[in-house]
């Protein structure tokens, strides 16, 4: 069982990566550049893995991906252990700007789970269909102000769904409120890690109970299939603060630096 230290940790939300296979990619040792289907919120994003190259090499190159994507902008993913080390001030010096501020959060769930306090009269179901599918996007788009998604992906959306019912290993929920949909959330299991993503609440039912109800059944289903980490990257000004009050310890922060590509 691993120990979770700082380092572990970190170094665990580093190697969360997930690039939909419609999107483009390009991936070496240092860097990953995706270009991701246009109604995502980030729709070009960039990370470097580590790097001994001068920052503004690694610029030009991802500038240079990028407009082979067809894209004149790129969301570069930053955070306090990000090498180079001056990667983010080149950023900000070709007129970047910090889009979105989240932190690290972990929480060991290897000896047990905290008691969330989950209302009795909120309802849990796990998204197996197109209705619940259609209920969790659409509470996405709500928690989130983002564009809905196009028709024509709901059958992958659905199909993508299929590969986590059988063994757990990733899927979504859905918390109701009175038989209306309230909140949902994802995971996906690495090993030990069970990475939380995309949680919201309908901006019209917050404080209902229904996010702790997604947040505990995902946290159920990671430990229960022999994870011992839940992991998640919480937005400084909302998420953050309600999950560190029911026991997520903060690692550090990541960043989105929006920057304009050249030519």
């Amino acid at each position: 069982m691993t120990t979770w230290t700082t380092d572990a940790v970190l170094a665990a939300s580093t190697e969360w990566v997930w690039v939909p296979d419609d999107a483009q990619r390009v991936q070496t040792e240092e860097l990953l550049v995706v270009g991701y289907p246009d109604h995502f919120e980030v729709p070009t994003s960039a990370r470097v893995f580590g790097s001994g190259r001068d920052p503004e090499e690694l610029l030009d190159e991802v500038d240079r991906v990028a407009r082979g994507f067809g894209r004149d902008e790129v969301w570069w993913i930053v955070t306090d252990t990000t090498r180079p080390e001056g990667l983010e001030r080149a950023l900000l010096a070709r007129g970047g700007t910090v889009t979105e501020r989240a932190d690290v959060l972990a929480l060991p769930i290897a000896e047990g789970l905290p008691d969330l306090g989950v209302p009795a009269e909120v309802e849990i179901r796990r998204v197996t269909d197109e209705r619940t599918l259609r209920d969790a996007l659409g509470v996405e788009a709500d928690a989130f102000q983002s564009k809905p998604v196009p028709e024509d992906r709901i059958p992958q959306s659905l199909a993508e769904l299929q590969t986590g019912l059988a063994d757990d290993s990733s899927g979504r929920v859905v918390a109701y409120v009175e038989g209306v949909p309230a909140a949902t959330g994802g995971w996906t299991l690495a090993g030990e890690v069970c990475r939380l993503w995309g949680a919201g609440s309908a901006t019209a039912l917050r404080g209902r109970g229904a996010y702790r109800a997604v947040l505990a059944e995902r946290l159920r289903i990671g430990r229960d299939r022999g994870a011992t980490l839940g992991l998640t990257h919480g937005r400084v000004d909302t998420s953050s603060p309600i999950l560190r009050r029911v026991g997520f310890t903060r690692y550090g922060e990541q960043r989105h630096v929006h920057v304009d590509v050249p030519g």
